[in-house]
């Protein structure tokens, strides 16, 4: 139980008010993850013993699959949102007593 709250909780603070393309993108995201993972889920059925004992596995997989959709859109939400007003890396020069001492590269490897 801790684990959903902090879960939610989690996904709380890191979503952001988006516009309705940006999250018909995302439900998009979260359908195709529960698509992919209800599918995994039935693959696997062939390689248990007693397959029908185990459609649990497709519920298993479909959940799995809708977190993974979850975490991409939440990523993509994010880059998405990065590359509207900011730009990967910048050049800026040093200046002292007016003169140009050198230069300072900056990048951003990974921003949340």
């Amino acid at each position: 139980m801790k684990k959903i709250v902090f879960f939610t909780l989690f996904l709380i603070v890191q979503s952001h008010s988006v516009l309705a393309n940006d999250l018909r993108g995302f439900l998009q995201n979260c359908a195709w993850g529960t698509i992919s993972g209800a599918t995994v889920g039935f693959v696997s059925l062939v390689f248990t013993d007693r397959p029908s004992d185990s459609w649990s596995n497709v519920a298993k997989g479909a959940s799995l699959g809708l977190y993974a959709g979850i975490g991409y859109g939440l990523y993509q939400l994010n880059k998405e949102a990065k590359t509207e007003g900011q730009s990967d890396f910048a050049i800026v020069p040093q200046i002292q007593e007016g003169r140009i001492e050198g230069l300072q590269f900056i990048s951003n490897l990974w921003t949340f």
